[in-house]
Order: structure tokens, then sequence, then C-alpha cells
């Protein structure tokens, strides 16, 4: 697959697209759920097996984690003050002078970041600070409205502010060339997602994915009952099949590839979300033209490649499932630009989702045109959670090279003690990030502990274990302190490119005093060590 994904870039093969979208049609067609009602044909069980199973594994990881996930609600309705202090731990005495001067430095040294967001005024301000030794130093602490940006820095009274209108003038006022957005899009710093906005997200699903589902012809689907082991034991299932020829694939990748090219509200979609995902409001029209005919011209050269691929096998997928939670997938396809240079990728195995606990063990194969040796990856997992504890390990090899992820969680009520264990394993080298603590997670705050432990027992990195740790502590509070702007308020968006160098050149010469003074008083903290 990989020599495939290389020619994409090289011929712009339209093969990672394809592959992308196959696995929507394998999968995402299933979110169609109204046509499930009053239809039971093998089409329908395997779309509906396919977002029933999707589903579970989403409700399964937020009963799980339903303290954290209700805290996160609580963030998207109520203004929210959150602090985090990051500290560290190096101990290393096989260290040159230098670097235990920097461990004396590391480990005396608290970084901290105390914000409060209100989602519903669209108010945050965000304070950074530091700490080494007795010695404290505000950093900056930043104010945001959809509207303007505010800041306030330790070496100056002044109050330096831009509205978000004048973001592109006063981009200009520095850089004569500058041809970027006239605003920041501070707004989107209010929105709950930086991708899929509600509107895309809707059009798409109702669009394409009921599009994807009347064009996936009946005839490809066929189910029967069978028994099949699964995890050492007989279980009775319901295996549905689908079977997809070179044509039908391309015949559906074409027109689908088509609709969107001519689908003017999605251009229109496209370049909201383009905006939204850049946090800029705007796009010039010379811009949105570009991209647009860009968008045209790779659909226009994806329904070209299409047709000029080589699908041997079409396309094979199948699922076995025991009341629509799927237990065992098999996925087979082979794809290259001509007859021999076939890349093929096949994927097989079986999953047990319960509420005490979940179990997988998959396998994907890829093969290479001119290479006899197949690439194996496999992952496997076996989760459980019973009484409020859990035991899990997840694990990644391919060929020397493994990834593995241990884990063991109890929850008390509120409060949730964890021990993670992130380890890489690649012959001589085998590093661990060790992640543990604890976190209480009440209807109206949360606290935390984090410690996060580097461990190499090679000594590439160090001889002895790092530690990072992260306190954390939020609450709900009734608004966000915003600064007063009758005081000393300062309009650099305003600004002319003379006045933004005269207050850049005052700036300088106060940062410089500040720096000095705060530098002494870091050495005579030093000394003291």
């Amino acid at each position: 697959m990989e020599n495939v994904q290389e020619n994409k870039v090289k011929k712009k093969s339209p093969a990672l697209l394809i592959a992308v979208l196959t696995a929507v049609i394998v999968i995402g067609a299933g979110s169609v759920s109204a046509f499930f009602l009053f239809n039971k044909s093998p089409k329908v069980k395997y779309l509906l097996a396919e977002t029933k199973t999707f589903t579970q594994i989403g409700d399964l990881f937020e009963e799980r984690y339903k303290n954290e996930v209700a805290w996160m609600d609580v963030q998207k309705s109520k203004p929210v003050e959150s602090t985090y202090d990051l500290s560290a731990e190096w101990n290393d005495p096989s260290a040159g002078y230098d670097m235990v001067e920097l461990q004396r430095i590391l480990n005396n040294t608290t970084f901290s970041m105390t914000q409060a967001k209100d989602p519903v005024d669209k108010e945050w301000e965000m304070n950074f600070s530091g700490k080494f030794g007795s010695v404290s130093s505000d950093f900056a602490t930043l104010y945001f409205t959809p509207e303007k940006m505010m800041a306030a820095l330790p070496f100056t009274d002044k109050l330096l502010f831009f509205l978000d209108e004048d973001y592109g003038k006063m981009m200009r006022e520095t850089d004569a060339f500058y041809e970027g957005p006239e605003k920041l899009g501070l707004s989107h710093l209010f929105e709950e997602q930086f991708s899929m906005d509600g509107e895309f997200q809707k059009y798409v699903k109702e669009e394409y994915m009921e599009y994807l589902y009347h064009e996936l012809p009946e005839e490809a689907f066929t189910s029967e009952k069978e028994e099949i082991e699964l995890f050492g034991e007989k279980v009775k299932t319901e295996k549905v099949e689908m079977k997809l020829s070179e044509e039908q694939v391309k015949s559906l990748l074409v027109d689908l590839f088509k609709k969107a090219r001519d689908d003017e509200k999605l251009k229109a979609l496209l370049k909201e979300q383009i905006a939204f995902s850049t946090m800029t409001d705007d796009i010039s029209d010379r811009k949105l033209t570009e991209l647009i005919r860009d968008f045209e011209d790779s659909l226009d050269e994806a329904v070209d490649g299409v047709n000029k691929l080589h699908m041997p096998n079409g396309l094979e997928s199948t699922i076995w499932h025991k009341s629509n939670s799927i237990v065992k997938r098999e996925f087979a396809m082979s794809i290259g630009e001509s007859k021999d240079e076939i890349a093929t990728l096949k994927i097989a195995g079986v999953q047990l989702l319960e509420k005490s606990g979940q179990k997988w063990d998959y396998s994907f194969t890829g093969t290479e045109p001119y290479m006899q040796d197949e690439t194996i990856v496999k992952f496997t997992g076996d989760l459980t959670w019973k009484d409020g504890k859990s035991d899990d390990t997840i694990t990644i090899t391919a060929e020397d090279v493994s990834i593995t992820y241990k884990g063991k969680e109890e929850l008390d009520g509120k409060e949730r003690k964890f021990n993670r264990e992130f380890a890489v394993s690649d012959k001589d080298f085998s590093p661990k990030l060790v992640w543990s603590g604890k976190a209480t997670h009440e209807k109206d705050s949360v606290k935390a502990d984090h410690e996060f432990t580097i461990i190499d027992p090679s000594g590439a990195i160090s001889t002895t274990d790092i530690y990072l740790r992260l306190k954390q502590e939020g609450k709900i509070v009734k608004k966000v302190d915003m600064p007063d702007e009758s005081k000393n308020l300062v309009d650099v968006g305003k600004m002319s490119s003379d006045e933004l160098d005269d207050l850049g050149d005052e700036l300088a010469q106060e940062f410089e005093k500040w720096v000095t003074e705060l530098m002494g008083d870091l050495q005579s903290e030093l000394e003291n060590f």
C-alpha cells in the first residue's frame, strides 16, 4: 500500500482517496439509520451492524469515563477557572557540569497557567507565570472576546489590544506585502469544535451518506447464519458479505466525485469549514476561487484516475455480528495503476464488546508490487472494567517494532487513581512513559495530580528516570475578571507603521529593564542552592 500512496503523490493517483472513501462506504453509510426501521435486507443488516458497533464503542468509553465527560459538558455551559502547574525532577549523576546546572534549574522551576473561560458571555482570560525557588514572575495575561484581543505584560502598565476587524490593517502596517485574512477569527475560540461544524456535518451525512446508501447495489450483499469461535467460545452469529466488482466500485466512486464537483452548496460549506479550521473569518475572493478550482480539478483528476486504476478483485468486506454488534471482520482490496503494479490490503480479526470488558485481535496485511514479503501489522487489545477497576493491555506490532499500552485504574466514587504505561520496543531502544496519578471530578470542580515518568533502560536519553508533574485544579466561577478598559488602553490595531515602531522601541526598553532585574533575582536564587 505504501507504493500506491507514494505514487499518488508523484502521479496524482486517487488511490489513497479511494481507500478513504472505501472506508466511508463500508462504515460511514451505516449512519443512514432512518431506512433501517422498515428494511431488513442484507444491505441494511450490514450497515446497521456497522453503525451500531461504532455507537457502542463510544457508549462504552463514555460510561467508563462518565465523570470526566460530565466535567467537559460543564465547561461548555458555565464559566470555569482552571489552573495548571508544571514542574520537573531530573537527577542524572552521569551528566556533565552544564547539564547539572540545567538539572538544578529544572528541579526548582514551576510553570503555571491559569485560565477562566465563559462560553456563554464569550470571555476568556489566560495568565502565564513561573516560579524559580522563591522568585515568582508573571509572563503575560491575555484576554479574548469574539471582537478583540488584549494583552497585559509585566514590564509595562499599558493594556495593548486590537479589534479583530483591524487585524488585516495591522499586519499590513508591519508587512507591506501581507496578503492574509482581514480578521484573525477570534470568534472561533468560543466554538465547541474546530473541525466538523454542525451544518457541514449534517449536510454531508444527509446528502452523501444517503446517496451512498441508495447507490450501493442490493445484489452485492448476502447473509447467512454461521457459528464461529470467538476467543475460545462458540458463538452463533449472522454473517453478512458485501462484494463489489471492479466496475461497481469505479461506477460508485466516479458518480460520487462528479456529484461533489458540481455541488455548489458543498463548495460554500467547504469555504466556511476552511475558514473555521484555520481560525480566520475571511478568505479573499481570489484565494477562494483558487481553492474551489483546486477542489474541482482534484475531483476531475480523481474521476480520470479511477477509470485508469486496476482493481482485479473489486472490494470484499464480510462481517459477523451478534445482535448488531460486530464480532468478526474480513476486508480485502487490491488496487494499482497497472496490472503489474497491484498492491493489496487485507484486514482480518475478531472483537468482543461488552460492558465488563472489550477484546480484539486484528491483523492488517499489505503487499506491494514486485515484493514477495508481506507487511503485517498486529493490533490486539484486552480491556476489563469490573467493580470500578480496570486492567488494560493494547499492543501494536510490526516486524521488529512493538508499541504497548498497559493501564490500571480504580474508580472510587468521584476519585480515579490510575497508572498508564506506554512502551516502545525497537531492538536495543525501549523507552517507556508512565503516566500515573489521581483525579477527582465533582459536579462543580476538579482536582488532579499527574506524574509523567520517562524511563530509558538503554541510557540514550538519561541514565536515570525523568519526572514531569502536572497539578490541575478547576472550578465553576461567577464570571471572568476582564480588565478595566478605561485605563492605559492602547489600540495597536489603529496605529500607523511609525507609531507601531515607536511603541515597539518603548516596550523594548521597558522589557530590557524588567529582564535585567529578573535575571539578577534568579542569579541570587541560584547561588543559594
